[in-house]
């Protein structure tokens, strides 16, 4: 008897390869191409959603704009304005800042419990002050703002400037300090029923992201003396004239004892605007300084290149990138506050002469809406 061959297995040996070098590169070629056409996408998503965000930042501000104005009949001060008792009209300061005086109507609003009027934010008279005003209050911050740096002293920061006057010339459309009118937010607080030019269509505030300490890179400077820094030299505005800040509290039977411990001077002596609780956060719409009759800068975004700006307008120099002007992260304009709570954006490219218009409350010259990009 034969025996039977061993059983066999006659399926057939399956060889495994792997991708060749050729066929890697190419896969990784095309997974670099999605990528590439994807994140553009992503990015211009993302922006839409801060930007979103940012409009919704504004219109709260606006709604607790509105509130003060009806429980005090007229809008907050800009903290920053034009004094009109003296000739020629001079920037002039209020002991606080829009944002101090809105703090009743935040979601923040114990703020105000604790801030005493009479003192400036920074005098060590006041802790109460300091507490206050070293609160991060999300609702002052774009989402699309600039990398910010901590303020040096913790005090919060602010991305948005009430606009208090404007100096654009009506005709030529740069800046003519004869051509100087004061904003909705002005000195001593406006009644609405001042604002001729209309609610909807008269900016309070704008965006100003990228602000600083002053001794940070890019260094933006403020024009104007701290009161305290000053030892109670620079002047305040007292509802009627300006006096200096020693006057003021003598005049509410107060005394200063200056800088907190620990606080720290700017370089300059200067007010530090970065801040919310700082005055000097509010601003005017002058144009950049290296603007001229046939080639005017962009009033919002100005000089946004290169980082500290270029060599004839250093963003240290005030009216400079975003030192006292309009400017944003947002790639093409910023979101502006307008006078009846409503949000609003508008377009870097937008004319000099129409933004002044924008601007004042009481110049009778209606603008186009179609021209507000």
């Amino acid at each position: 008897m034969s025996k039977k061959p061993p059983y066999h297995n006659s399926a057939p040996t399956v060889i495994r390869r792997g991708l060749s070098v050729t066929e890697l590169l190419v896969t990784i070629s095309v997974i670099g191409l999605l990528v590439a056409l994807t994140l553009p996408a992503i990015q211009t998503a993302r922006e839409s959603a801060r930007r979103t965000q940012c409009g919704n930042h504004v219109r709260e501000i606006g709604h607790a704009m509105l509130q003060f104005e009806q429980v005090k009949r007229r809008l907050p001060t800009g903290g920053k304005g034009i004094d009109l008792t003296v000739v020629p009209p001079a920037v002039a300061f209020d002991v606080q800042s829009t944002f101090t005086q809105l703090a009743a109507h935040f979601d923040e609003s114990y703020l105000a419990a604790a801030v005493k009027p009479e003192y400036a934010y920074n005098d060590a008279a006041c802790v109460e002050n300091q507490v206050a005003a070293r609160t991060h209050v999300s609702v002052l911050l774009c989402p699309s703002g600039a990398p910010r740096l901590a303020d040096p002293d913790g005090y919060g920061q602010t991305d948005y400037m009430p606009i208090v006057y404007t100096d654009i010339d009506p005709l030529t459309g740069v800046r003519n300090p004869q051509a100087l009118a004061t904003g909705a937010l002005a000195l001593a607080g406006l009644p609405v029923s001042k604002i001729g030019d209309g609610l909807s269509r008269t900016i309070a505030m704008l965006e100003d992201s990228g602000r600083t300490w002053e001794a940070y890179f890019p260094n933006m400077k403020s024009g104007f003396a701290d009161p305290l820094f000053s030892g109670g030299s620079a002047r305040v505005f007292n509802g009627a004239a300006q006096v200096t800040y020693s006057e003021w509290l003598q005049a509410h039977q107060l005394r200063s004892q200056g800088l907190p411990a620990g606080d720290r001077q700017t370089p300059s002596g200067n007010r530090a605007m970065n801040r919310w609780a700082e005055p000097a956060c509010g601003g005017g719409i002058s144009g950049q300084m290296n603007s001229v009759p046939g080639k005017i800068m962009p009033l919002i975004n100005g000089n946004s290149l290169p980082a500290g700006g270029p060599a004839d307008c250093p963003w240290s120099t005030t009216n400079c990138g975003p030192n006292d002007e309009a400017w944003s992260a947002h790639p093409a304009g910023a979101m502006a506050l307008m006078c009846d709570g409503s949000g609003r954006f508008v377009g870097q490219n937008i004319d000099a002469i129409i933004l002044r218009r924008m601007v004042t409350p009481d110049e009778q010259f209606p603008y186009d809406d179609a021209a507000v990009p």
